[in-house]
């Protein structure tokens, strides 16, 4: 694996559908798992039901690393072998995330605040503090990004420099990332960081604590060829080592509780070394799901199919963004619905269906309206054509 030059690489690549999947997927488990959340306090903290839904979360937690392993994927797929022409990258990139980042805040921060308010000063230092932090309303990942796309040309001078050895970059980034959760599972709570940075303390807005995600799907995009014959010659070590790791991940979380005695959104959190591993490997079998797809698109048997993955992977961003609407609406329906109600458990996955469906909508009306397009990161729907960034 990556043994290949990328410099060899025709810099002209097939279109990967299976990448189209990958995201989709990756975008459709971070809504799964936050309409969990929503669930999850309908139970009394503490109970069997709440932990079981705690615990559902644990091998869950392979989206949000997905969601940053496509990010890098996608980000050097097709421009690593091209030349590098940085204002333009940096301007096309900003423009597409800044424009949703700003309205969306704008949005969420007017509804949960009164209308009247607006024309006050704190209302504009609180929609201020909204944008410099990053730290409401799902929009954590956008901070990321911005990042990210900062920290690209560096990223990209790296993997020139280490060309041939990239292998050994992919396993150093992993050791600092195991390194990273370590560093903010059994250190980080016992320190004094109300004088650290935002980015320091607030660890999860900050790019580098997923930078063995990034850099992993980066390289995968460079050396996408080599990357997915090693997987496909693995997947079956690879779908045993995710059918154990399921239930490791389960037991995990009531280790951190009973044994770590940690707090419950502790016991949870997505920094943790066991999660890293395990998420590498449910992230490579995913990869393999979007290789079957690629090759079920060459078929064409299904056309059908194909039309609605397609469609659905160019709205996948805006699911993203629009998440918060659905999950409010969503919250204001439960709200009759007593707590602790053993029928809960049969409103869940209706629920989950419902935040989908709806952002899924709203995405699509926005996405075909000429200027709402913006707001979810997308050029306007042009009929008949297959528009892709």
């Amino acid at each position: 694996m990556f043994s290949m030059s990328s410099e060899k690489i025709a810099i002209k690549r097939k279109y990967l559908y299976g990448v189209d999947l990958m995201r989709l997927l990756f975008i459709l488990g971070v809504l799964i798992i936050h309409t969990s959340t929503v669930f999850t306090y309908k139970f009394q903290v503490g109970s069997a039901s709440f932990l079981t839904l705690g615990s559902f979360h644990m091998p869950m937690h392979f989206t949000r690393m997905g969601f940053m392993f496509i990010s890098g994927l996608v980000l050097f797929l097709n421009s690593y072998n091209r030349p590098m022409h940085l204002i333009k990258f940096w301007k096309r990139r900003y423009f597409w995330v800044l424009i949703p980042y700003f309205f969306w805040n704008f949005i969420y921060h007017l509804v949960e605040h009164d209308f009247e308010k607006i024309s006050t000063g704190n209302w504009w230092l609180q929609y201020w503090d909204l944008l410099i932090h990053g730290n409401g309303y799902y929009m954590y990942f956008l901070m990321v990004m911005l990042q990210l796309y900062l920290c690209y040309p560096l990223m990209r001078f790296l993997f020139k420099k280490t060309e041939g050895k990239h292998l050994i970059v992919f396993f150093c980034s992993i050791a600092i990332q195991l390194l990273i959760t370590i560093f903010t599972k059994f250190i980080f709570p016992h320190l004094a960081t109300e004088n650290w940075p935002y980015l320091f303390k607030s660890y999860g807005m900050f790019v580098l604590t997923y930078e063995g995600y990034f850099i992993a799907g980066a390289l995968a995009g460079i050396h996408y060829s080599d990357v997915e014959k090693w997987i496909v010659s693995h997947i079956k070590q690879l779908f045993i080592a995710t059918l154990i790791g399921i239930p490791t991940m389960v037991l995990y979380y009531f280790y951190n509780i009973y044994i770590l005695k940690l707090s419950y959104n502790k016991a949870y959190e997505v920094h943790q070394p066991l999660i890293v591993v395990y998420a590498l490997i449910v992230i490579s079998n995913i990869f393999y799901v979007g290789y079957l797809y690629d090759r079920f698109v060459k078929n064409n048997k299904h056309p059908k199919l194909i039309a609605f993955v397609s469609k659905a992977q160019k709205i996948a961003f805006g699911l993203y963004l629009t998440q918060t609407i659905a999950l409010s609406i969503l919250r204001m329906m439960i709200i009759p619905i007593p707590n602790g109600s053993w029928y809960i458990w049969l409103i869940w996955p209706l629920a989950t269906i419902f935040v989908i469906g709806f952002s899924g909508a709203l995405c699509w009306i926005l996405y075909n309206t000429p200027i709402a397009h913006y707001v979810i990161g997308r050029p306007l729907n042009k009929r008949g054509t297959n528009v892709r960034i």
